[in-house]
């Protein structure tokens, strides 16, 4: 089924043409890290951004272009298992989605060897369906909703290309 949301202006759509220039969005550190699934297809085109698990679930890859970014930037994400206990529900930094400690949760980003970056998130990176979802039952444009969360990933690569160790 087509979702209005392909009419929508602050959609991004960009294209990859190959599993290396996929390869090279990632920084070195994360290349040796990257597992692609068997169905990717080049060239890929994305509406939005890209992103999918390794098949341990341990990591979660994001590949994302802004309009005035030259080349598509990807960055993985480890997820931070949660505490033992019970279940507890949280709220997505990115798209305010809320859900339980099985779909939000904190995944981190290494910046070098002993410093990560971690961010509460949805576990899937589904936070543009999310937004389109929970937009379509309110009756509202999510188009602030995408720019919000464009903004936001936008502020992840830049801090991600902005860290410079200290000392």
């Amino acid at each position: 089924m087509q979702t209005q949301s392909n009419n929508f202006r602050s959609q991004i759509f960009f294209s990859i043409a190959s599993e290396e220039e996929l390869t090279s969005a990632f920084r070195p550190r994360d290349q040796k890290k990257l597992m692609f699934p068997n169905n990717f297809k080049f060239p890929l085109n994305i509406q939005s951004y890209l992103t999918w698990r390794d098949p341990s679930g341990v990591y979660t890859y994001l590949v994302f272009k802004m309009p005035n970014w030259d080349l598509p930037k990807g960055v993985v994400f480890k997820k931070t298992p949660a505490a033992a206990g019970e279940a507890t529900g949280g709220l997505c930094s990115w798209c305010h989605s809320y859900g339980s400690s099985e779909d939000i949760g904190f995944m981190s980003v290494t910046m070098d060897p002993n410093i990560s970056m971690s961010y509460f998130l949805c576990q899937d990176l589904r936070c543009i369906e999310k937004i389109e979802e929970t937009s379509m039952r309110a009756g509202k444009n999510p188009e602030k909703y995408f720019a919000d969360l464009y903004y936001r990933m936008e502020k992840l690569f830049e801090n991600i290309s902005n860290y410079r160790r200290e000392g």
